[in-house]
């Protein structure tokens, strides 16, 4: 429920329909659990998974840059991203996934 408060946001950004990269079952499953609620909906305010035009400058970051977002929280993210559980390989996988590439 906490994850819902706090990416509550209306605008017109629409999800992308796939990105160029797969989740493993198990990581996809994370993505749905954990990331989905604000990365799959256009209304929260979170970069959309694979929309080009959300991610493209965060990709040009050091992808230790967008780790350092993820653990830490930023903005209305959670630390972790909600994921307790994920290990820094599973966080930089979902992340890769959502930005539709991994970072430069």
């Amino acid at each position: 429920m906490c994850l819902v408060a706090a990416c509550a946001r209306s605008d017109d950004r629409k999800p992308a329909t796939a990105t160029q990269l797969e989740l493993e079952p198990e990581l996809a499953r994370t993505y749905q659990s954990a990331c989905a609620a604000c990365h799959a909906r256009a209304a929260t305010g979170a970069p959309l998974t694979g929309n080009d035009a959300d991610w493209s400058a965060r990709r040009a970051q050091a992808g230790d840059a967008l780790l350092v977002h993820t653990v830490n929280g930023y903005r209305g993210m959670p630390p972790l991203g909600g994921c307790g559980r994920c290990s820094e390989a599973d966080l930089r996988a979902l992340v890769a996934y959502m930005a539709g590439g991994p970072a430069r």
